[in-house]
This record gives structure tokens, C-alpha cells and sequence, in this order.
């Protein structure tokens, strides 16, 4: 794609940009004057030495010209003098298309993907830089990815959690057995089967990535369900349209008690981001609490709430696989939904060991890896 400039004019409080190719963008002057690259705008480390009030009430551009390959403003009042690049100006135009190929595109699945598991090996991702991209990469598209021979020594999980970001203390700890217990204070610390959920959608805000380590794995049953969350939620889109609409308007309240917490968060089922394209899901049948809206609305919200449960429970979205002694899956809890059938504790032993990291410092380890590799590059140069 040619990024080569040909003319900018100044059109009210816009800039227009046409390109060699015939294309045409559009910049509000406001936006570009915010942007501004020049060292007098923003440190060498790339933070603005400015507040957005230190600008002038009545900026305006009072040139705009292609110099040297880059475009040149000239701003009034001041005569402050602004450049960008073309390329800069390719990677942050505002059309719905390009912004759209900035957001982070998920590769929908079910079933079918359980002879393409996005795997690695935990040595091999270690010691090598490409391995640990290429599994992130899938991870990225997939929402989850498995990691093979971890060592089957406690406290492991959080070893990879703080490889890959950061550990989250939880009322649970850094880490948590999901052992059968007596008196267990949650259904994850029992041997019955759970249906796919999020978890903790009791919590502000909603812990990001869920990693699960597998250390014993005798007993008969306990294979680990997947549902990619946002293609069930897109399926509803398509099939139900205006229940899919009130998932992503009514929130729902979630609630955990036990004798040392209470903890309590609202979130609508489906969150959608401002272009409409889903961006987190919220579903958990054992923490959800009571529904909080006008009564004309709540039995649509039964409904649509039943329609997405019975989509995500369809035979053909469910990934079903057993974690052996060593394996370690590592999901984003607002997507990739998790559940398990049920185990027998009395024929053998199920131990596996969780923790949570915040999603950013997964996803700033895969934006700087892949940056090291000269796979991609800085958009704020």
C-alpha cells in the first residue's frame, strides 16, 4: 500500500490528506494538535509535557503543506509547528476500517479445533523467544493456549504467571488448590461437575486471565470444558438480535460470601465496545445474584439469558479435553468459558493449582516480544 503523500487542505477544523493512490483521510485539527510529536510536545520517552488545557481556546491550522515526504502544520494562534509522517498517519487514521484493524481480531472456534490446540512446551517457550510469540500469537486469536510439561511441583502456576505477567492476590491468595475439600466455600472445591463460567464476576474489576496447572490426574472424569465465549455471544447476535441487545444492556449483579468475604460487582453478560464488537463476557450461574431492573424487562432478560446459556451447552461449541499431569491452560476469563465434568475422588486423585494475572501484562509481554522479534511495530513513533 503506497504511503506517499500528494496535498493537504484545510477544510474548517479538519485536515484532509489525499495520497498518491487516490486515497483521501481526514484529521481534526484538534486531534492532530493533541498528536503533535515535536520535542517541545513530548518527552524522549514519548509522554506529553503538555496538559490538554495548556492549549490554545482558539486553535486553529494556519498552514497545512507536504514537506520532505511528512505533513507540516503551522498553528495559530502560537505558530507552533507540528509534523507527522506518513506512516504515522497510515497507522492512527480514524476511519471505521482501519480502526477496526487495530482492535485485536479473535479467531472464533468449537469443537472442531481440538486437533489444533494452540500448545507449546513450557522448556521450549523458555528458552526461546519465537516459541513464546508463536504461542502468544494463538493465544491472542484463540483466547487460551495450552502449555505441556510443567514441572508437577507446587506453587508452579505462579512461577508461569509471574512469567508471562503478573501474580493478582485474590481472598483466595497468590494461589488455590482445586482439590474436593469438606465444607468447600466455593463448587470449584468439589468433585460435581461445572458448567462453563467466568470467574469471579464478583469482582471490580474481574480478574483478566485464569492459569490452571495440573499436578495429579488420576481420578476417573474432571476433562476441562472450553466454549469460546465470544462466538457463542455472536451467534446470539445473529439469532436473537434484540436479546442479544439487552445481555449487552442490563447489568446483572454477582455476589461471593464467605466468613472472611463479601464481594460484590455489576456487569451486563455481553460487554460490547464502542465500535459494537465483543469484548468481554460475563457468565457465571453460581455467583450470579439478582437482576435489577424494571419489571418489563425482566422476562426478556430471562429469556435471552436462557438463550445464550442453551447456545453455550450446544454439543458442537464444547471443547472437551483431559489436562494430564504437567499441563497448565492458561485462558482469558472474560472469553474462553471453563468448566469440568464431574470426577470420582474415591477412585483416584484431581489436583490442580490456579492463580489469576491481569490481562495488560500478558499482553504488553506479547506487544514487547514481538517488537524485540522486529515483528511489529511502535505505533507511537
Amino acid at each position: 500500500m503506497s504511503i506517499e503523500l500528494l496535498s493537504a487542505s484545510i477544510v474548517g477544523d479538519v485536515v484532509q490528506i489525499a495520497w498518491q493512490d487516490g486515497r483521501t483521510m481526514v484529521f481534526p485539527a484538534i486531534w492532530l494538535r493533541d498528536n503533535c510529536r515535536c520535542p517541545a510536545c513530548r518527552h524522549a520517552n514519548g509522554q506529553r509535557l503538555f496538559e490538554i488545557t495548556d492549549l490554545p481556546r482558539d486553535l486553529a491550522v494556519k498552514q497545512a503543506a507536504i514537506q520532505d515526504g511528512h505533513l507540516q502544520l503551522v498553528w495559530a494562534p502560537d505558530d507552533h509547528i507540528s509534523a507527522f509522517t506518513a506512516s504515522w498517519l497510515v497507522a492512527h487514521e480514524l476511519g471505521s476500517d482501519s480502526r477496526a484493524t487495530r482492535r485485536e481480531q479473535p479467531v472464533f472456534w468449537d469443537r472442531s479445533l481440538i486437533d489444533r490446540l494452540p500448545v507449546a512446551d513450557w522448556s521450549a517457550l523458555r528458552a526461546d523467544t519465537a516459541v513464546e510469540v508463536g504461542w502468544l500469537d494463538q493465544y491472542a486469536a484463540y483466547g487460551f493456549g495450552l502449555l505441556r510439561n510443567v514441572p508437577t511441583e507446587p506453587g508452579m502456576v505462579e512461577v508461569v504467571g509471574n512469567h508471562l505477567g503478573f501474580v493478582r492476590v485474590t481472598n483466595y491468595g497468590s494461589l488455590f488448590d482445586v482439590i474436593s475439600v469438606p465444607k468447600p466455600n466455593n463448587l470449584a472445591f468439589t468433585a460435581v461437575g461445572l458448567g462453563v463460567h467466568s470467574d469471579n464476576p464478583y469482582r471490580e474489576p474481574t480478574p483478566g486471565v485464569q492459569l490452571l496447572h495440573c499436578l495429579e490426574s488420576d481420578a476417573p472424569g474432571g476433562d476441562t470444558l472450553l466454549v469460546d465465549g465470544f462466538h457463542a455471544a455472536e451467534i446470539l447476535r445473529r439469532e436473537d438480535p434484540a436479546g442479544f441487545k439487552l445481555l449487552t444492556q442490563l447489568p446483572l449483579n454477582f455476589r461471593f460470601r464467605d466468613a472472611k468475604a463479601d464481594l460484590q460487582a455489576e456487569a451486563p453478560l455481553i460487554k460490547l465496545d464502542f465500535d459494537g464488537a465483543v469484548k468481554e463476557i460475563h457468565f457465571n450461574n453460581r455467583s450470579a445474584d439478582t437482576l435489577n431492573a424494571p419489571v418489563d424487562l425482566v422476562a426478556p432478560w430471562y429469556a435471552a439469558y436462557r438463550k445464550f446459556a442453551d447456545i453455550l451447552k450446544r454439543p458442537e461449541m464444547e471443547l472437551i479435553f483431559k489436562l494430564g499431569a504437567g499441563d497448565l491452560v492458561v485462558m482469558m476469563n472474560e472469553r474462553a468459558l471453563h468448566g469440568r465434568t464431574a470426577f470420582d475422588p474415591s477412585l483416584g486423585r484431581r489436583h490442580l493449582q490456579g492463580c489469576y494475572i491481569d490481562k495488560d501484562g500478558i499482553e504488553s509481554r506479547h506487544r514487547v516480544l514481538r517488537r524485540q522479534l522486529g515483528l511489529s511495530k511502535d505505533l507511537a513513533a
